[in-house]
């Protein structure tokens, strides 16, 4: 038995809740294990002086009134969900897009970044265009290749011998 195995089993050790089994494997680790010994006394002494503490009843009028407080609700601006740690990069992300967005609108330089966007992204669509008409080129030239590579590979005597 280690050491982290008999502190998680003095509590039990010390109020007899443990076979008697285990209290022989707790008593024999207590007698090796110093350190485990010296946490069995500060335990054992801990709960010698909580012992000696007198139990308190309130007085009966006291606990009525104490039961007759009502419950406080608070009244809070923002509802508890919105409090949320997992919430909180969303509202960073919706803060920065608010910020962006509002840079766009009221800013003089935003009407020429307005523009300059629209611009490279007219550019971008006629580049793709361009690329997909000239793929389209290249498909076609490649399947007349297709075809003339096997018009020729019929013809070549190589396969015509093993035809024979």
């Amino acid at each position: 038995m280690n050491a982290a195995h008999v502190e998680e089993l003095l509590s039990a050790y010390l109020e007899g809740d443990l076979d008697a089994d285990r209290i022989a494997e707790v008593e024999a680790h207590l007698a090796l294990c110093p350190d485990c010994a010296s946490l069995f006394e500060a335990v054992g002494g801990v709960r010698e002086g909580l012992a000696a503490v007198p139990e308190i009843n309130p007085p009966s009028d006291l606990l009525r009134k104490l039961y007759a407080v009502p419950e406080r609700r608070k009244f809070r601006l923002v509802p508890d969900f919105l409090l949320r740690p997992s919430l909180q990069p969303v509202f960073a992300g919706v803060t920065g897009l608010l910020v962006f967005i509002s840079f766009l609108m009221f800013s003089p330089d935003g009407r020429s970044f307005q523009k300059n966007v629209a611009r490279q992204v007219h550019t971008g669509y006629s580049k793709a265009g361009k690329l997909y008409a000239r793929a389209g080129a290249v498909t076609g030239e490649i399947a007349s290749y297709k075809n003339t590579l096997l018009a020729s590979l019929r013809e070549a005597p190589l396969l015509k011998k093993g035809e024979e």
